[in-house]
């Protein structure tokens, strides 16, 4: 009965596309969802297998489970029901509300030890504890790609066979990545203090805390925030929204915004001055990860930048010194 029901469908997900291409242009899209449906309520029905898969042809190729972070997995999740405005909403600004929570434990411990001014002593540790607000993202990611039926590594579109070549991409996109880093840095330097501002570096660190910085906290910290916001944000809201342009400015501006609160300083000028200066990298990076769709690269880009932004100004004045 279940293969009989199974052939039946793959014949139905066959003549989806047996029609001119004209009208598979227009109406291709609600019939993939359709006959997926139909093909995930059959194979959860005889077997309770939560695993989704779809058997058929697709544009001429011969598949055996759709990419599930593909633009046609993503709409057939929202036609089924399980992908909705609610997940992507809620992931938005978790990120700065975690780090906001995650700052605010750390002053508790200052406050504890009677510091005089716990917030601010808490502000040069972020690279300490950044790594609680990437646990409580994640957390979130694994909660909300469940409810979608993938795995939380769905996200990142890991390839072995890819992994030189991501890794060398990542390095290279880099310098041209600094290129936007540095031009949103001195123009919002210059239009929120009226003068060139250099680049925001963290403060001093206890010698294991700096080597924390630079070893683990980088890498933990470019992986989850590329899974956040290019990997999970930004595809969702492209099939969601239905635009790609509006897609990119949502997820861009969420992006620039977490800066505001990383640390969280309360100097009004200080938080324009971060959130103006993140929008060219921003928008640079959601535009290049539309066409690459790999979360790899930027990952690697990432996490040696940011490694670099504790090593420079804060662990080799300590090895030195």
């Amino acid at each position: 009965m279940h293969d009989c029901a199974m052939q039946c469908d793959e014949c139905a997900v066959d003549d989806a596309f047996a029609a001119p291409r004209s009208h598979r242009r227009r109406n291709g899209l609600d019939a993939i969802a359709h006959r997926c449906e139909m093909a995930w309520r059959i194979v959860g029905a005889a077997d309770g297998s939560r695993e989704r898969r779809l058997c058929g042809v697709f544009s001429g190729y011969t598949i055996g489970s759709m990419d599930s972070s593909s633009n046609e997995a993503l709409l057939s999740r929202v036609n089924t029901g399980t992908l909705t405005w609610r997940g992507p909403a809620l992931m938005l600004f978790a990120r700065a509300a975690c780090a906001v929570g995650a700052q605010a434990l750390v002053a508790g411990i200052f406050a504890l030890r009677s510091s005089p001014t716990p917030w601010h002593d808490a502000e040069p540790w972020l690279p300490v504890y950044g790594t609680l607000i990437d646990a409580g993202c994640l957390a979130l990611l694994w909660r909300l790609t469940h409810r979608e039926g993938i795995r939380l590594f769905d996200l990142v579109g890991f390839q072995r066979t890819r992994l030189a070549r991501d890794v060398a991409l990542g390095v290279a996109l880099i310098p041209v990545s600094l290129v936007f880093i540095f031009a949103g840095t001195y123009a919002a330097g210059w239009l929120v203090y009226g003068k060139v501002a250099p680049p925001y570096f963290l403060g001093n660190l206890p010698l294991p805390a700096a080597l924390y910085g630079v070893l683990v906290w980088p890498f933990i910290w470019g992986l989850t925030e590329q899974m956040t916001y290019n990997g999970y944000l930004l595809p969702r809201f492209q099939v969601l929204s239905r635009s790609t342009s509006l897609a990119v400015a949502i997820v861009a501006f969420a992006w620039s915004a977490q800066h505001v609160v990383m640390p969280l300083t309360f100097d009004a000028k200080f938080m324009v001055f971060r959130l103006l200066s993140s929008v060219p990298y921003s928008l640079f990076l959601t535009v290049l990860y539309l066409r690459l769709r790999r979360v790899i690269p930027f990952a690697v880009a990432h996490a040696l930048m940011d490694g670099a932004t504790v090593l420079i100004p804060v662990l080799l004045p300590l090895v030195r010194g």
